[in-house]
C-alpha cells in the first residue's frame, strides 16, 4: 500500500501561528511541479466533462462554472488526494492525528465573467460540526483580484455569528433563517481587515471554514480563472445534516452525531483504511434518489424564498468591479 507523499517542507510554526490567528494563510511555491500538473489535468477534465450536478450549480451565469465530488469519477483527482502532501498539511493546521478527505470542488471563471462570489463561511454549507476542518485553494491560473482572486476577513473564524450560506448560485435551499445575515463587507471595507493575494500556479491558500471569504467576478478580458479546492477533516468532526445543509449524496457508513466513516469520507492519515480506497477503484456514481429528493427540497425552497421579497433584498452584497487603482499592489 502507497501512502501519501511528505510535502517538500512541512508548514512552520509562524505559518501555523498565522492561521490559527487570521484564518487564512497563503503559502507560495508550496505545490512541486508535477503533483500541480495533476491537479491541472483533473480540473480540465472536470471542466469538459462535468457532472449532472455541476451542470445545475453553474446554469445561471455564462462563463462560470463549479462542480463538486470531481474525484468520485476522476481518477488523476482520485490520486492527487490519496497519495499527495496536501493532508500532511492539514493534519497540521488542524492539530490532528486523522485526516479525512471531505470533498473538493473546482471553480472556473472565464474572461469577462461579471459573476462574483458572494461573501460566505464554507462551514454554514455543510453537514458537519467541528473545530478541525481546513480548506485549500490552488489557482491554476496566475490570479489577481482583477481576474476574481479571493478575498478574506482576517479573524472572521472567531467572531460569534453563523452566517446564512449565500452561494453564488443562491441554492434556496441551503438558506437558513435561523442564522445571521451576512454584513455587507464592500460597502465599507475599511471596518475590516482585508486579506488577499496576487498568485501564481503552485500557491495554496489555506483557511478555515468559517472565515468569510469571497471574490469580485473576473474583469480581465483576456484572463481566465481556474482554481481547485480541497476540504479536509480531523479528529473532532461530526455528522451533523440538516435539511439546511448540502447534501451528501454517495454512500457513506456515518451516523448523526457520530464521526466521519466511510468511502464518502475516505481515511488518508495516518493510513489509509483498505475498504474505503478500494470502494473508488471504479467510478462512483450518486444515489439517484438522493438527488431527486435534494432536487424537490430545492424546488420548493426556491418558491418560498421568491415569496418573501424581504428575505431576498437581505442577501444582496456590494460587489462593484475593482478600479486598478484598487488592485493589490
Amino acid at each position: 500500500m502507497s501512502y501519501p507523499h511528505a510535502p517538500a517542507r512541512a508548514l512552520t510554526d509562524e505559518e501555523i501561528r498565522r492561521y490559527r490567528e487570521d484564518g487564512v494563510i497563503m503559502v507560495p511555491r508550496a505545490v512541486d511541479p508535477n503533483w500541480l500538473a495533476m491537479a491541472e489535468a483533473g480540473l480540465e477534465e472536470a471542466r469538459i466533462r462535468m457532472s449532472l450536478l455541476g451542470r445545475f450549480m453553474s446554469r445561471k451565469v455564462e462563463g462560470y462554472k463549479m462542480d463538486i465530488f470531481l474525484w468520485k469519477r476522476i481518477d488523476v483527482l482520485r490520486d492527487l488526494i490519496y497519495y499527495g502532501p496536501f493532508a500532511h498539511w492539514a493534519g497540521q493546521l488542524m492539530g490532528s492525528q486523522e485526516v479525512r478527505f471531505f470533498y473538493d470542488q473546482m471553480f472556473v471563471k472565464e474572461p469577462g465573467t461579471d459573476a462574483p462570489t458572494p461573501w460566505h463561511q464554507d462551514l454554514s454549507f455543510w453537514p458537519i460540526r467541528g473545530e478541525q476542518v481546513c480548506s485549500f485553494w490552488m489557482p491554476m491560473d496566475p490570479v489577481t483580484r482583477e481576474n476574481s482572486g479571493l478575498l478574506y476577513v482576517k479573524g472572521s473564524h472567531k467572531w460569534p455569528q453563523r452566517f446564512k450560506a449565500v452561494s453564488p448560485d443562491y441554492v434556496a435551499a441551503l438558506i437558513d433563517d435561523e442564522m445571521d445575515d451576512i454584513p455587507d463587507i464592500n460597502a465599507d471595507p475599511s471596518k475590516y481587515d482585508l486579506g488577499d493575494w496576487d498568485m501564481q500556479p503552485g500557491d495554496i491558500l489555506m483557511f478555515h471554514p468559517l472565515t468569510l471569504h469571497g471574490s469580485f467576478g473576473n474583469s480581465s478580458r483576456t484572463r481566465r480563472r481556474r482554481a481547485l479546492a480541497l476540504r479536509w477533516t480531523g479528529d473532532d468532526v461530526v455528522y451533523a445534516p440538516t435539511s439546511k445543509r448540502m447534501p451528501i449524496n454517495y454512500r457513506h457508513d456515518s451516523v448523526p452525531g457520530g464521526p466521519l466513516r466511510g468511502a464518502a469520507f475516505p481515511r488518508i492519515l495516518p493510513t489509509h483504511i483498505e475498504a474505503e480506497r478500494l470502494a473508488r477503484v471504479r467510478v462512483e456514481q450518486p444515489q439517484p434518489c438522493k438527488m431527486f429528493q435534494s432536487a424537490v427540497n430545492n424546488a420548493v425552497s426556491a418558491l418560498k424564498l421568491s415569496a418573501s421579497g424581504d428575505k431576498v433584498s437581505r442577501l444582496k452584497q456590494t460587489w462593484t468591479p475593482p478600479s486598478k487603482a484598487d488592485a493589490p499592489k
